[in-house]
């Protein structure tokens, strides 16, 4: 039933698509007025269906790199959902991001797929006005599919532009989300924070300064000070009217503190992560079942370094393997199993990718597909109808 309800969510009238997608975003300026008409046709398109059961089955493929068809035929799997990043104003003007988004988008209606826009204000929170909202917002309208928005994820990191602001992120993501919930009914706001062990990543470019107002409101055990004791997630939180999906984003990055090792992830690491027999907050339970939202796994990966710079010594496959077990596990009682444990976990998107890695200082492997033995695990894995595919 889901992947019927799902063919039909995605099924649309795609002839005047392809004609009008080039018109739409040539014209989607950042200060003009025509694109704020209010006259217009109505989105024929609702948010993406949340299923009952079973989780959407996704990947963040970076633009360049592997294209979707591609990815798709060397897993062997149809992909119900793609994502990529883009930047906010630049996208409205910009010929490199209207480019982007122009192919992104028609791979994603190609390839029967959901898109989600991982949206970033490299900028800063307030590096974009109003109308550029509203012209984006119609943009999305006019194009008739269903959307995921995921707006500057990762925001209680300390290497975003955005990061550990947590009044003015909370009030424009309520103002982006707003014009997005009023002129765009296609397209579904995620909020996606950064897994929390390590929070609060201190000294790196976008730490929060003790003297900073915001500090009083992270130090939510009042103790004076900034630690991993603090609730990572919820002073971010921007409320249940403006967030239509909850998620969190989280690679395996090795076994210890000096991260980019080639270490298999121990069994329990995922459920740990996750708040289950750990200290960090169940944010399943917390944000998805407490604010009754579906959940994504947003990003995630397991570290793969192919010249062991950092140490470790484990193979590509054992890594990867043991993480995929653990990420879509359904049948292993002895961990965590989605059904179960993730009642609410509604899609997972695995940033299958190869880029630097600062935190490393090398180049790192993320991919579902440069190892066959890798892919064909996933494959297996993922076989099971609980794995939502496009049709």
């Amino acid at each position: 039933m889901a992947q019927d309800n799902f063919k039909r969510k995605l099924t649309t009238i795609l002839a005047p698509f392809f004609a009008a997608i080039l018109i739409v975003i040539a014209g989607c300026g950042g200060g003009g007025s025509d694109n704020s008409n209010t006259d217009a046709s109505p989105p024929v398109a609702s948010p993406p269906e949340i299923p009952a059961t079973g989780v959407y089955l996704g990947a963040l493929l970076l633009a360049e790199l592997i294209p979707i068809d591609q990815f798709n035929s060397d897993i062997g799997v149809r992909h119900a959902l793609f994502s990529d990043f883009f930047e906010f104003p630049e996208i409205l003007s910009d010929a490199y991001q209207k480019a982007k988004f122009n192919s992104f988008f028609s791979a994603c209606v190609d390839a029967d797929a959901i898109p989600m826009i991982s949206l970033r204000t490299s900028g800063g929170l307030e590096s974009y006005t109003t109308q550029q909202i509203i012209s984006f917002a119609d943009f999305l309208a006019g194009l008739n599919v269903a959307i995921l928005l995921r707006w500057n994820h990762e925001m209680n990191g300390s290497w975003f532009a955005w990061a550990q602001q947590p009044t003015l992120y909370v009030r424009k993501f309520q103002e982006f989300a707003g014009i997005i919930h009023e002129r765009a009914p296609n397209v579904a706001m995620a909020w996606t924070p950064n897994q929390g062990w390590g929070y609060p990543w201190p000294d790196r470019e976008y730490s929060i300064a003790h003297t900073d107002p915001d500090f009083a409101t992270l130090d939510t055990n009042g103790d004076g000070s900034l630690t991993d004791s603090d609730d990572p997630y919820t002073p971010y939180y921007p409320g249940d009217d403006f967030v239509d999906w909850v998620g969190l984003c989280f690679y395996h990055w090795g076994n210890t503190a000096d991260l980019g090792r080639n270490d298999v992830p121990p069994p329990e690491k995922w459920g740990e992560a996750n708040g289950i027999g750990g200290p960090i907050p169940n944010f399943h339970d917390v944000f998805a079942v407490g604010h009754d939202k579906p959940m994504m796994i947003a990003e995630t990966a397991a570290l793969y370094d192919p010249a062991d710079t950092n140490g470790g010594g484990a193979a590509e496959a054992d890594i990867k393997i043991a993480w995929i077990d653990q990420v879509y596990n359904l049948n292993d009682a002895s961990i965590p199993t989605l059904s179960d444990a993730f009642p609410m976990l509604k899609a997972i998107v695995w940033f299958s990718n190869i880029t630097f890695e600062s935190e490393a200082g090398v180049n790192i492997d993320w991919t579902l597909t440069s190892n066959q033995e890798v892919n064909d695990h996933y494959r297996k894995v993922v076989a099971d109808p609980y794995f939502i595919k496009a049709p």
